[in-house]
C-alpha cells in the first residue's frame, strides 16, 4: 500500500514539474495571424535529468524590462511577443538550486511574423576569465508559414 502511495506521489510530482507555461486563446490567435511571434525555452524534461544527468534550465526573466514569473520546475516557458525588436533577459540556472554557474544575459531579438524562436542555454565546462563559469544561449528560429 505504501509503495502505491509513493508511486502515485512521484508520478503526480513529475507531471506537475514537467508543465509548460500556457498561452491564452487570444495570444495563440495573434501568433497564428502573424501579429505576434512565439518565444519559448527548450529544456530537458525533469525526469530525463534524473537519469541522464542534469542540464541547466533556460528561463525567460524579463521582456523589454517587464519581469516574468519564471519557475525553476517548468520544463518550458512560452511568451507571445509583438513583431519587432525586443530586449529579453534569459537565465541559465541549475535545477538543484543556486549555483556559481548560474548565468544571465540580455539579448535583442527581432521577432518576425509567423516565426517561432526556441532558446536553450548551456554552461561552458571551464571557468571564464573573471573566475566564474561562462554560459551561452542558442536561438533557433523557425518559420511556421
Amino acid at each position: 500500500m505504501m509503495f502505491r502511495v509513493m508511486l502515485l506521489f512521484l508520478f503526480s510530482f513529475l507531471l506537475v514539474s514537467c508543465a509548460a507555461t500556457k498561452l491564452s486563446t487570444k495570444e495563440m490567435s495573434e501568433i497564428q495571424s502573424g501579429k505576434k511571434g512565439l518565444l519559448q525555452t527548450y529544456n530537458q524534461p525533469l525526469i530525463a535529468s534524473l537519469f541522464l544527468g542534469e542540464e541547466p534550465v533556460t528561463q525567460i526573466i524579463s521582456v523589454d524590462g517587464q519581469k516574468l514569473a519564471s519557475e525553476i520546475f517548468n520544463t518550458d516557458e512560452s511568451v507571445a511577443l509583438g513583431v519587432g525588436v525586443h530586449r529579453v533577459e534569459f537565465r541559465c540556472a541549475s535545477r538543484s538550486g543556486y549555483d556559481e554557474r548560474d548565468y544571465s544575459e540580455v539579448m535583442e531579438l527581432e521577432i518576425k511574423p509567423f516565426h517561432e524562436y526556441q532558446v536553450r542555454c548551456s554552461f561552458d565546462t571551464d571557468f571564464g576569465p573573471d573566475g566564474t563559469y561562462a554560459g551561452s544561449f542558442s536561438v533557433k528560429e523557425t518559420a511556421v508559414k
